[in-house]
């Protein structure tokens, strides 16, 4: 139901978007004692277009929330082996010493949603959030249609094309600090391989990218393309085109099986994106930071992480009565540390794999064992075990 009246509020801090970074946000801040509300535009439980791998290490941060029990609870699959697949059948597999997991994001953000539920944070659902407010310079709340929430803190975890980025006078991101992606859901996916291993195939077809095929869910399989969005638009293939054909060269496994609804697409803002993050009483957590990993897609483990930085620079700011230039350069410092430096790395291996995929270099011995090595060693991941 629309909502026709607004609705006013104030709180010490604001979270706008109640997703991984949002949820972690507050439920950190809710944890120190801080007044915090959450405003989602959608109504939970609600779901994203997503390929849905949850990491071992993004596991262990929903365990620190408090929505592991929730996860584990819920329809999921086990992700114990990982394999990197290249053109030739060339197929480097490693084992985790933790698995990671798959889970729809229908019910892995309802899981989040309980967590912050339960930590004793307001949340208000069905409300879209259209702007950062300011008064005399100031950021004092942000502001939609019906709504007017005053806050001296804001947490923008709304992803890509955030009220954060307006705020801050940035562009959303785009060329090689975007990624695009488009995902499909299949009934009936083999896996010769065993159940709980994800495949990532790289092809010369998808360039400065990758396909994949992952643990189905209750029988049902993620299964998508993803590409840096220069490196796309330089194919001149429709994305809808390469999901497509990187279906058909997967008939072997794929032959049988059945689509379930319609394929969807979404933006990934890769890391290390140009610009601030932050601004006089405005954090910018996950998406909207642009925090994704450029070489894996992953943005689950670095939503969680950078909305708990947030969250505890936001209750540091809370009882120092304003978010500082200090407090504003540190979650800055870390979010460059944590997320940044690793990320810069992987893109030159990013750049590495395309050379060794569009020009078969992977058939070397030589090239096959450092892969296989810089593999099997979780080489440069921010989220190992």
């Amino acid at each position: 139901m629309r909502e026709t009246q607004t609705l006013h509020g104030r709180s010490d801090v604001v979270v706008v978007g109640g997703g991984p970074a949002g949820a972690a946000a507050v439920i950190v801040l809710a944890r120190a004692g801080v007044d915090v509300c959450v405003i989602d535009r959608a109504c939970f439980p609600r779901n994203k277009t997503c390929g849905d791998a949850v990491s071992d290490g993004a596991i262990r941060l929903f365990e620190d929330l408090g929505a592991r029990p929730a996860v584990d609870a819920a329809s999921h699959a086990l992700v114990r082996e990982g394999a990197a697949v290249f053109t030739d059948g060339t197929r480097i597999a490693r084992r985790y010493p933790n698995p990671g997991y798959i889970v729809p994001r229908l019910t892995l953000d309802d899981c989040l949603r309980r967590a912050l539920e339960a930590s004793g944070a307001r949340l208000i659902q069905g409300r879209r959030v259209a702007a950062v407010a300011r008064t005399d310079g100031r950021v004092d709340g942000v502001t939609g249609p019906n709504l007017r929430w005053n806050a001296p803190l804001v947490i923008a975890a709304d992803g890509h094309g955030s009220v954060g980025l307006s705020a801050l006078g940035v562009t959303a991101p785009k060329g090689p600090f975007l990624a695009v992606s488009r995902t499909a859901y299949l009934r009936g996916v083999e896996f010769p391989d065993g159940p709980e291993v994800s495949d990532h195939y790289f092809d010369e077809e998808l360039p400065y990218g990758y396909g994949w095929i992952f643990p189905a869910v209750d029988g049902v399989s993620n299964v998508g393309v993803y590409l840096r969005a220069d490196a796309y638009h330089a194919t001149g293939k429709q994305l809808d085109d390469l999901l497509s054909a990187f279906l058909a060269r997967k008939g072997a496994r794929l032959g049988r099986a059945e689509m379930v609804g319609k394929p969807r697409t979404w933006p990934l803002p890769i890391a290390p994106r140009p610009g601030p993050v932050t601004g006089p009483g405005l954090l910018l957590a996950g998406d909207a930071g642009g925090f994704i990993d450029p070489l894996s897609g992953e943005g689950i483990w670095q939503a969680l992480r950078t909305g708990m930085l947030a969250g505890e620079i936001a209750a540091q700011a809370v009882a120092q009565g304003e978010l500082t230039t200090a407090l504003q350069r540190t979650f800055e410092e870390r979010c460059r540390a944590e997320i940044g430096q690793p990320s810069r790395k992987k893109r030159w291996v990013q750049r590495a794999m395309a050379v060794l995929v569009s020009r078969r270099l992977y058939r070397s011995s030589i090239v096959r064992a450092g892969l296989t090595w810089g593999y099997t060693n979780r080489a440069l991941e921010m989220t190992k075990s």
